[in-house]
């Protein structure tokens, strides 16, 4: 009869330790944690890679979680997939399956939230606040942010990629996430809805009349496949200048970036537009978003003064609109944000 042997993990001689705990993988070290205080504690005291964990909810209750070991070369980065899958089963529950290098399936009790278990364990565990982002495959409902009350409302992004997004998926998101970092949607949205409330906005398209997008609430717009025409955004720019901050928004805005825009006449026609003085404002744009921050370089653009003393630039460009808005006047930029990039082609930053 042969004898099973356990490894003496606990045994080894300390510095050993340090370099078994810092040849664990993603997963190893997670299961590590999972099975005692003494393990848990050992697997978070050595040095950890730096990590980006991100959910995503479909239809069929399946959850997944990407968790990323984050590098400066993005070809180096290793990304782990973890699926959540319930069953009622008993012979599977628990059953976990490693279905390629990278992938695992966990199986378990539908009455047992694993994926917030294992989501909270490993921000725990590699000191993280939040998640970095939650996709919706699915409908959004009320449930799920009775199922994750916290790590929904705290996660860094929200995207919703199903085709059809109604009303409702809205609806739902922005009564329990009042204070969205960054929104994305993939596909279209319904026209005419008006309760935008996100600090960063990525839309696929511009809304039906563009003076709408002054009555949205965020810092930062992107339609990446606006189609407006340039007649549009001249009305657009003149409504602006009649426009005041509303005192109802959570945000002032900062940058509105329109994509895929025809050119069908002269989009500053009529306005008095003024070059760069810089006794006014700095030479720089301090763009910010949570992928990279950038400074933008505004000498060429064309200025735009409000009466109550908001100062906006106008980026030329010959498919796209750059509207950056002087909160700050003269912004005080980290040296490490000045690309040569950025500042020679300010519209080739797409997001």
């Amino acid at each position: 009869m042969s004898e099973h042997r356990r490894f003496p993990l606990f045994s080894l001689p300390q510095l050993v330790l340090k370099e078994v705990v810092l040849s664990f993988d993603v997963i190893s070290r997670l299961n590590a944690s999972l099975c005692s205080k003494k393990s848990k504690s050992i697997a978070a005291s050595c040095k950890m890679p730096h990590l980006e964990v991100s959910m995503c909810l479909y239809e069929s209750s399946k959850n997944t979680m990407k968790v990323t070991q984050v590098n400066r070369d993005p070809e180096l980065e290793t990304s782990h997939i973890l699926s959540m899958i319930p069953t009622d089963s008993k012979e599977d529950i628990r059953k976990v399956t490693q279905t390629s290098e990278f992938a695992w399936e966990f199986y378990h009790d539908p009455s047992v939230n694993l994926t917030a278990i294992i989501c909270n364990r490993l921000l725990e565990l590699y000191g993280l606040s939040s998640l970095k982002s939650v996709i919706f495959q699915k409908d959004v409902e009320q449930s799920d942010f009775d199922k994750f009350p916290v790590l929904l409302p705290n996660a860094e992004r929200i995207s919703i990629q199903k085709k059809e997004i109604t009303q409702k998926d809205l609806d739902i998101l922005f009564m329990n996430h009042d204070n969205v970092q960054s929104f994305c949607l993939r596909h279209p949205y319904p026209q005419g809805y008006k309760t935008w409330k996100a600090r960063n906005l990525w839309l696929k398209g511009g809304l039906p009349k563009i003076e709408s997008l002054l009555e949205m609430d965020y810092e930062k717009l992107v339609c990446r496949q606006s189609f407006y025409k340039t007649s549009e955004i001249n009305r657009f720019l003149k409504h602006w200048l009649q426009s005041t901050n509303c005192g109802n928004h959570r945000y002032f805005k900062r940058e509105i970036r329109l994509f895929r825009v025809e050119n069908d006449s002269n989009m500053l026609e009529d306005l008095p537009v003024t070059p760069w003085n810089p006794k006014q404002r700095g030479q720089f744009f301090h763009f910010r978003n949570p992928y990279f921050n950038a400074a933008i370089d505004c000498s060429k653009g064309f200025d735009l003064l409000r009466d109550d003393g908001v100062l906006a630039t106008v980026m030329p460009s010959d498919d796209a609109f750059t509207f950056n808005i002087w909160n700050e006047r003269f912004p005080d930029i980290p040296k490490k944000d000045f690309y040569s990039e950025s500042c020679i082609f300010p519209n080739l930053v797409h997001y």
